[in-house]
């Protein structure tokens, strides 16, 4: 799972240079940013890339990423909640490290949860 691009590019995966503030992307952090022990978006990316990493070597856990779109569809929302995805897989293809390799998905595949005005 690698970023476009395009993803890469947007502000809240870069460091802040010292003494800039970070823009508010909600009133308390991400729950799959701290389920990676961070609280911030652009610092939550590198840990997410270790956890994936060492998923791919867990069969449990490929297993998981093998069925991830399967379970929960195309798209992934940066506000989801891994511990509740983590349910939508059946007992034997889950442990007690998929909900964090659920949040490393979620940091590094999800977006913005838009609601539509009306």
């Amino acid at each position: 799972m690698w970023l476009s691009r395009f993803v890469k590019s947007l502000p809240l995966f870069h460091p802040l240079a010292p003494g800039e503030a970070a823009p508010p992307l909600c009133e308390a952090p991400l729950k799959a940013v701290r389920m990676l022990g961070v609280e911030r978006l652009a610092d939550a990316r590198t840990r997410a890339e270790h956890a994936l990493d060492g998923a791919r070597r867990c069969s449990c856990c490929r297993g998981l990423l093998a069925h991830l779109y399967d379970r929960l569809g195309s798209t992934l929302f940066l506000d989801d909640d891994p511990e509740a995805l983590a349910r939508a897989f059946e007992d034997d293809e889950r442990d007690r490290f998929t909900p964090r390799v659920l949040a490393a998905c979620i940091v590094l595949a999800g977006r913005a949860r838009v609601v539509p005005a009306g």
